[in-house]
């Protein structure tokens, strides 16, 4: 279904391409339409060179919209120049983020972000399912060396044959 959908939107792509250029040789002649195609190239190439001198935060966006507009065509430069929009940034990102987790968990993978010592994001793709947590620090009450659960405050008069198995507690440190 999708390489139909992918195939469907190339052809109507083509098309309304192909009607652009048309419409411009009516309106400004042969000469025009190739000067105007070949304006579009520059100023894609233009804006390319902008990328590459922009902050990492948005470099690849302007470097996808660049491209689009660098390809002659004027419906091409109309995707290239909604790319330069932060609204449309955030949707697109938010959206391609959201199917790439997808098709990773699909494939048994899991997408963990964390926050490093520093307080930076991180973002790593792991084997498996990730159970989400909490991080119990060292210094919390009734937790270090000795601590064992079923003698956990409040525990203190029950007799530890008629509980289940109190959970392990498993400590470590996130790598980054």
């Amino acid at each position: 279904m999708s390489r139909f959908f992918t195939l469907a939107v190339l052809a109507l792509l083509t098309v309304a391409e192909i009607a652009a250029v048309l419409a411009i040789v009516d309106a400004f002649g042969p000469g025009g339409a190739v000067l105007i195609l070949g304006m579009d190239v520059v100023v894609g190439m233009i804006v390319l060179r902008w990328a590459a001198l922009s902050p990492v935060e948005v470099r690849g966006w302007r470097l996808a919209a660049g491209a689009f507009i660098a390809l002659p065509g004027l419906v091409l430069d109309l995707v290239g120049l909604a790319l330069l929009v932060p609204v449309v940034q955030r949707r697109l990102g938010a959206t391609m983020r959201r199917n790439t987790e997808f098709a990773l968990r699909r494939r048994g993978m899991s997408v963990v972000t964390v926050t490093d010592s520093d307080g930076n994001l991180r973002t790593a793709v792991v084997p498996g399912d990730v159970v989400t947590g909490e991080v119990i620090p060292d210094d919390a009450p009734g937790e270090g060396p000795g601590y064992v659960p079923e003698r956990a405050p409040g525990n203190e008069a029950r007799d530890a044959r008629d509980q289940p198995p109190a959970p392990p507690i498993i400590r470590g440190e996130l790598e980054g």
